[in-house]
């Protein structure tokens, strides 16, 4: 029963309505993480917690969340047309690269290995970007210094998801490499 439900995500509802919106240079609203139309200097951006969920990583968490085969997405060169197209709005890095955000970056991490692209280098960032307390904040570029629940929990389920695809061998995300 769950493979014929896994398996009709692809064709019907939401997950086909996703994949129906993806663009031709493999993303979806033209952008990594906010549509390629956001005016970051408009009402929009003002708006305490605005985010326009149909970007490109969003569009990603959901459906690997809800379990799309990830096969579906590589016949469709998705990993490849993102690594040569997309970039982050924040310092304009390539996709899988990752940004500065911790959250941004576990979700990357996550949707790199569901995806089978190499992403060590980026789940490494983590063991440079962890907090003297043991956890991450997305906020540590604007200077703090105190770990969130929220951005920690983040983290770990990117590395895990990571250390689950390759089993800690490179990079290996277990034990010494993290505090």
């Amino acid at each position: 029963m769950w493979a014929a439900t896994r398996a009709s995500i692809a064709t019907k509802g939401f997950g086909a309505r996703l994949l129906s919106l993806q663009d031709r240079d493999g993303q979806w609203a033209g952008g990594a993480f906010f549509p390629a139309e956001f005016d970051f200097a408009g009402p929009e951006a003002a708006e305490q917690g605005s985010q326009p969920w149909t970007a490109t990583t969003w569009t990603l968490n959901s459906l690997r969340e809800w379990g799309l085969d990830a096969s579906v997405l590589r016949e469709r060169r998705t990993a490849e047309l993102l690594a040569e197209n997309c970039r982050w709005e924040y310092e304009g890095r390539p996709y899988w690269d990752g940004e500065v955000d911790c959250c941004i970056n576990a979700w990357t991490v996550a949707n790199g290995v569901w995806l089978d692209m190499r992403v060590d280098e980026l789940a490494d960032w983590f063991v440079q970007h962890q907090l003297p307390d043991g956890g991450w904040n997305c906020e540590w570029i604007e200077g703090s210094t105190r770990s969130s629940f929220h951005s920690t929990l983040n983290s770990l389920k990117g590395l895990l998801a990571y250390e689950i695809a390759t089993g800690g061998n490179k990079g290996d995300v277990r034990g010494s490499t993290i505090r």
